[in-house]
């Protein structure tokens, strides 16, 4: 079976992740389909049954990719003479007359929290994402086959949104591989004054809540400490330590000795909720269905809205006074068959079935 899988537009973060946990589940189950992988300037090293092609042109123009998705794509993915496309890039290309299946991963046009705006500057780039991109990646889940998720909050949204049948929409989740978990030995103890948050300079983000809290607890002559995985050429009047990118094991040892902040309100799949949660402990994660729903059942899990500070400094208080303190749990971390196994059975399925 000839499956051709489209990620031009990957080159960098959740995309770029997706991708390369996508392609190294191949590579160790020794997958025996074929794959094309048509990439735009990211590279795969190509094995007995993966093949890549690479258009990096595509990639550097917004209008080429569009363009692409809408007519020359179609052109150069039928010679190829797949049995079924898989995008792995939110959206289909327009106009195969075989089988698709689109991978989901991108929440703006799904979401409810926030409604950016053209008329300012900052949001643009989100207003663009969320009202124009978002149509495209609409009109894309009503032409597919199928329609992968990685969330239960994103299925329920999708299928409300885009008005497709229940059976056109699966929900997986993503790998979590918690065997570094297992290995870590951290000889630190957790301390309530320490508050970690791993995150970047994206608006929805919500950094600036991080420097009204600190504010406020300066103001209250509380003793604190934050840890920001930003540049660290920020300089900063506030407790604050911008440490730039961490090692995972390094974002993991750091879960076991301070309390998560995660003032984020746009997330499809929270992954640092997620590996807080392994970790055990103290997570306070903004009120939004996605945390919700990874945080269900979590005794160590509080909830903010994420639009008002002094909620969050309210919590904060209650950790660094002892007033919340870090419950000991046993959580599940029983690492359970590769997701990406269900994924390729749907492709297959889909060829034998349509």
């Amino acid at each position: 079976m000839r499956i051709v899988v489209n990620d031009i537009a990957a080159s960098s973060g959740g995309a770029k992740t997706v991708l390369n946990d996508f392609y190294q589940y191949l590579v160790d189950s020794n997958d025996q389909n074929e794959w094309i992988f048509l990439l735009g300037e990211y590279d795969l090293k190509e094995t007995e049954h993966i093949r890549v092609i690479k258009m990096p042109e595509i990639k550097r123009n917004k209008f080429k990719k569009l363009w692409f998705d809408f007519v020359k794509g179609k052109k150069i993915i039928e010679t190829l003479k797949p049995d079924v496309v898989f995008s792995l890039q939110n959206i289909i290309t327009f106009g195969l007359k075989c089988p698709q299946v689109v991978y989901v991963h991108q929440p703006l046009p799904f979401q409810k929290v926030k409604k950016y705006s053209f008329g300012k500057v900052e949001e643009r780039p989100l207003a663009i994402y969320q009202h124009l991109i978002g149509r495209i990646i609409k009109k894309s889940i009503k032409k597919a086959n199928l329609t992968i998720v990685q969330t239960n909050w994103m299925r329920r949204n999708v299928i409300e949104q885009c008005r497709v049948e229940n059976s056109k929409v699966k929900q997986i989740k993503p790998n979590i591989n918690y065997t570094l978990f297992e290995n870590i030995k951290v000889k630190e103890e957790f301390v309530n004054t320490e508050f970690f948050y791993p995150t970047s300079n994206v608006i929805y983000k919500n950094n600036d809540l991080i420097l009204e809290s600190a504010k406020m607890l300066d103001e209250k002559k509380l003793n604190y400490h934050y840890t920001l995985t930003l540049d660290n050429e920020r300089a900063s009047k506030y407790k604050i330590t911008y440490v730039g990118h961490l090692s995972y094991e390094e974002v993991i040892r750091k879960y076991y000795t301070a309390c998560l902040v995660f003032p984020s309100y746009i997330e499809t799949f929270g992954y640092p909720l997620i590996e807080a949660r392994a970790a055990g402990t103290i997570i306070l994660a903004s009120d939004c269905e996605f945390s919700r729903e990874l945080l269900d059942d979590y005794e160590n899990a509080y909830f903010f809205n994420p639009f008002n500070v002094e909620e969050l400094v309210s919590l904060m208080e209650k950790v660094i006074t002892g007033k919340i303190v870090k419950k000991q749990i046993i959580e599940n971390r029983e690492t359970k068959e590769n997701s990406w196994k269900s994924v390729v059975d749907e492709l297959v399925r889909l060829k034998f079935e349509i």
